[in-house]
């Protein structure tokens, strides 16, 4: 695993893909990339939140824990194969997603 921090931006690299963050025009950007089958998490359904936790079967809330911790999230295949993920959150004053 190799890691650098340059102009704000921490990027690691691991066999299994290549994440990195950073501040971009005031938002704080994540990005993580690899090479595994396509899958987009911007597809995947809301979950139904009516369902007692005791009563979900396991599973299925981490693109819920993903959408309700940013401001946004985009997905896009990956050239020549795999996926790229970007989340975003506000930063500053109005960093609550209810400011």
């Amino acid at each position: 695993m190799r890691e650098s921090v340059s102009a704000g931006t921490a990027v690691e690299t691991s066999g299994f893909g290549t994440r990195g963050a950073g501040l971009e025009d005031g938002r704080f950007v994540i990005r993580i990339q690899d090479a595994a089958p396509e899958f987009d998490p911007t597809s995947v359904p809301e979950p139904d939140m009516s369902v007692s936790p005791m009563d979900r079967r396991p599973g299925g809330m981490g693109v819920h824990l993903m959408r309700a911790c940013t401001d946004a999230m985009s997905y896009r295949p990956r050239p020549g194969g795999g996926n790229i993920l970007t989340l975003v959150r506000a930063t500053g004053p109005d960093w609550t997603k209810e400011g």
